[in-house]
C-alpha cells in the first residue's frame, strides 16, 4: 500500500520495486489530489482522496485491500526484492505486526553509514529483548513505516493509524498492536531502502505529534510503561520549548516515581527546565 501526493518523482520506482514481487495486489492512494491516473499507472489499483491527511490514506488502503496481510511503502522508499514473501513468512500465529530492518540513503541512493550501523544496533537490541509495549517505548525502536506488514483485521480490529496525529502516529499504533497480539521481527538483511532527505517530517511536528501519543497512552498506562511514557513527554515538551511546562511536568513525574532521578536524560531535563525560561 503505497500512499503519495501524486508528485513524487520517485513514485514509479516504489510501484515497480513491489509489482517486481510478485503475485499480490498493489494500492496506489493519491493522498489529497487527483492528478494520477489508472492507465499512467499500470498494474495497480489507484484510490483518490480528497482531503491531505497520511494516515487517513493508509487507512482506506487497508480497507480496500482484499488479502489478509498489507506492507506499507512511503513513495520515495524502495521495497528491496524478497521482502514480500519473507515478511509473509514473518506473520505466523498471533502475529499482528512485523518489521525488517531498512538500508537508509541520501537523495542520490548512496547509503548513510553512520544512520545504518545505528539502526542495526537498535535492531540487534530488540533482537535480544523481544519486542513489547515497554521495548518499542524504551528507546527509539528502528520501525519504519516502509519496511512493516500487519495483519488487516487486527489492523481494522484496533482502529489502524489516528488521523489526529501529523507525526508519530506510526507510534501509536505499533503501541496499540503491541497491546493486541505478537509484534515479530523479520529477521536478516533489509527489507527496504529508505530515503533520508530534506523532505522528511520537521522536528516541531515531531515533538508535538510525541506529545499527543504519550498524552493518549498515559491514561491507561502503568509501571515501566508508564515511566518511559512520562520521560517521553517530557523530551517533548522540551523540544517545544516549552520549559515552564516541562518543569512542572518533570517535577510531578518525579514525585510520583523516584526511579526517573536515575536516569541520567530525564535529570538532565529537569535541571535544565530550572535555567530555561
Amino acid at each position: 500500500m503505497i500512499p503519495t501526493r501524486g508528485d513524487s518523482p520517485d513514485l514509479r520506482k516504489a510501484i515497480e520495486s513491489v509489482v517486481a514481487q510478485g503475485p499480490g495486489e498493489t494500492i496506489v492512494v493519491e493522498n489529497g489530489a487527483t492528478t494520477l491516473s489508472q492507465e499512467k499507472l499500470g498494474p495497480v489499483r489507484l484510490l483518490q482522496l480528497p482531503e491531505a491527511n497520511r494516515s487517513l490514506a493508509r487507512n482506506a488502503g487497508v480497507e480496500a485491500a482484499r488479502f489478509p496481510f498489507v506492507a506499507f511503502l512511503d513513495d520515495d522508499d524502495l521495497a528491496l526484492p524478497g521482502r514480500l514473501g519473507r515478511q509473509r513468512d514473518a506473520v505466523g500465529d498471533g502475529v499482528v505486526l512485523t518489521f525488517g530492518r531498512v538500508r537508509v540513503v541520501d537523495d542520490d541512493g548512496r547509503p548513510l553509514d553512520d544512520w545504518n550501523t545505528l539502526l542495526d544496533r537498535r535492531f540487534a537490541r530488540l533482537e535480544r529483548r523481544g519486542v513489547s509495549y515497554e521495548e518499542i517505548l524504551a528507546a527509539p525502536a528502528p520501525i519504519y513505516t516502509s519496511a512493516t506488514m500487519v495483519r488487516r483485521e487486527a489492523f481494522l480490529a484496533a482502529g489502524g493509524y489516528d488521523s489526529r496525529f501529523d507525526a508519530y502516529e506510526d507510534l501509536d499504533l505499533y503501541l496499540r498492536l503491541a497491546q493486541a497480539g505478537e509484534v515479530a521481527l523479520t529477521a536478516g538483511d533489509p527489507v527496504a531502502l529508505y530515503r533520508l532527505h530534506g523532505q522528511n517530517t520537521p522536528s516541531p511536528r515531531l515533538y508535538e505529534g510525541a506529545l499527543g501519543v504519550t498524552e493518549k497512552h498515559l491514561p491507561r498506562a502503568a509501571g515501566r510503561a508508564q515511566r518511559l511514557l512520562l520521560e517521553r513527554r517530557l523530551d517533548a515538551l522540551w523540544g517545544l520549548g516549552r520549559y515552564g511546562d516541562a518543569r512542572r511536568a518533570a517535577v510531578r513525574a518525579a514525585l510520583e516515581h523516584p526511579l526517573l532521578l536515575s536516569h541520567p536524560r530525564f535529570a538532565k531535563r529537569l535541571a535544565g527546565s530550572f535555567v530555561r525560561r
